[in-house]
């Protein structure tokens, strides 16, 4: 169901966009008609992509956009404003056409993830909500897909609703984090509204009411019989595993079945090869071992590396066998792993080291009178800061079902496999790419309104989430690593190529 947030409506806006649209008012050009473009310039967290989230609350912004009466008077009260504005903009709504990826694709940088083609006042007055909007559940969805990814796949818990940036922020960053990959959250509330799956287990404060642990873990299976998970590190954690497993042994012995520990502090890689042992030699082959404490893709991605090169250590396993007070032989690194599931907070719920996304949107195109589109370019001294001008189509080339490049052609170019072309990057163009072992082309953009009526049925949140997925798969593994990952291509045509020279030239001799 489409969740109606109180506080995103026509407000929603930075003042200037106002003043612009007064502007372009009283100069009796706010019908001209425009084409501004939603793109990113430098993928988040070290990465090479994004996941393009945020387009299903924009279509429900876009809907019921429009200033009430309230608003209305408000704005008065700023004594900015006349009444002859005032009064156009009670009737102003959005009837433009908008075109955009779907929610869940991968979005590469300098690729425009939707494109909106209206008034003049209808595309401006919307910049500041359609950045809101997208930027921050799109920063969110490619950090959960860098978690979930370096987690090899492994159950990745949402725990950071009290780290969140408000209400609003824990709300859509849990969204987000769901259609990234996790695959559930502990936000009761986002898990009602939006039909995510919910999970956790007890706090500490839990243990230290009553007056044991083993009491608080027996209570708590008492309970729940059949999803029992215990905090073990409330004290001791080793003894806390032992307590553990001696409730779970007393439940398997009634038909029940404990869910598995939490450990949230301490060496996570030692206790988690610990708690493998003791689940093993206690024949308790189900139970899970829950990772927590500031998390991210990078400790993740250690706490793998550093389990495999620990049970291969003679002198680590001694220390494991002095630990349980028995000798432990081989241990097998992907059957501790095979437990493991991460909870994963603050450096989901916020982005971590990178706050935001510099996502932006910008106008690429203005109909002259005469009913001609002309181009509009961002000549920057930051060669990096340069837009793509004009109207142009985007495809993506794939070669058995990977993804080998982003091509941004102009809209009459047909690009089709087993006809090869030369590819050139739009931030060097002496780096140029003959382009020829690809075996399929998509497109990538796909009416979402027309003439302000929408077009579109958005799909379910969990169709959003699968779809996500299987769009992340088609970057390969080299292309995901953390460090130094292999690059995802994006090229301009030579068509294309030469249209945007040509636009700049002309943009520059009018500057």
């Amino acid at each position: 169901m489409q969740i109606a947030n109180p506080f995103v409506n026509a407000l929603l806006t930075d003042f200037y966009q106002l003043t612009m649209l007064s502007a372009y008012y009283k100069t009796g050009q706010h019908r001209r008609q425009v084409a501004f473009e939603y793109f990113y310039r430098s993928a988040p967290f070290g990465g090479l992509y994004a996941i393009f989230v945020g387009l299903h609350d924009l279509i429900h912004y876009l809907q019921t956009f429009a200033f009430s009466e309230e608003h209305i008077a408000y704005l008065r009260s700023l004594n900015t404003f006349d009444e002859d504005f005032l009064t156009h903009l009670r009737g102003l709504r959005f009837t433009g056409d908008l075109e955009s990826m779907r929610e869940g694709e991968v979005l590469l940088p300098g690729v425009y993830g939707l494109r909106v083609t209206a008034a003049l006042e209808e595309a401006q007055v919307i910049e500041s909500a359609l950045l809101n909007l997208i930027n921050f559940p799109t920063l969110i969805a490619t950090k959960a897909a860098h978690v979930k990814f370096n987690a090899e796949e492994k159950s990745v818990l949402e725990f950071g609703l009290r780290r969140a940036q408000g209400a609003d922020g824990a709300l859509t960053a849990s969204r987000a984090a769901y259609i990234g990959g996790a695959d559930a959250t502990s936000n009761v509330l986002a898990g009602f509204l939006y039909g995510i799956p919910v999970a956790g287990t007890h706090a500490h404060s839990y243990v230290m009411f009553f007056p044991d642990e083993l009491s608080a873990f027996e209570r708590y299976a008492q309970v729940f019989p059949n999803s029992a998970l215990f905090l073990v590190d409330t004290y001791d954690v080793y003894q806390g595993l032992q307590n553990a497993i001696r409730v779970a042994q007393e439940m398997q012995a009634q038909g029940k079945q404990a869910r598995g520990v939490r450990i949230d502090s301490g060496d996570l890689v030692y206790w988690s090869i610990v708690a493998h042992v003791l689940f093993e030699r206690a024949n308790l082959p189900e139970m899970r071992i829950v990772l927590s404490n500031d998390l991210n893709e990078r400790s993740i991605a250690l706490i793998h590396n550093e389990i495999r090169r620990s049970v291969r250590d003679e002198g680590y396993l001694r220390e494991i066998s002095l630990q349980i007070g028995a000798e432990v032989g081989k241990i097998s690194a992907e059957a501790v792993i095979d437990r493991l599931v991460f909870g994963v907070g603050t450096e989901l719920i916020t982005g971590g080291s990178q706050s935001s996304l510099g996502g932006v949107y910008k106008l690429v195109s203005v109909q002259e009178p005469d009913g001609t589109w002309q181009p509009r370019v961002k000549v920057s001294a930051q060669p990096e800061k340069m837009t793509n001008p004009g109207f142009k189509k985007v495809v993506r080339l794939l070669r058995n079902g990977f993804l080998v490049a982003d091509i941004i052609a102009l809209p009459d170019e047909e690009i089709e496999p087993k006809r090869p072309f030369i590819g050139i990057n739009p931030a060097n163009p002496n780096q140029q790419t003959l382009y020829r072992d690809f075996d399929q082309v998509e497109t990538l953009h796909v009416p979402i309104f027309v003439q302000g009526k929408l077009v579109y049925t958005p799909p379910s949140l969990h169709e959003v989430k699968a779809y996500a997925q299987q769009r992340a798969r088609t970057i390969r593994l080299e292309s995901r690593r953390l460090e130094n990952p292999h690059t995802l291509k994006v090229s301009l045509t030579e068509r294309y190529f030469a249209y945007k020279q040509a636009v700049i030239q002309a943009a520059t001799r009018r500057g």
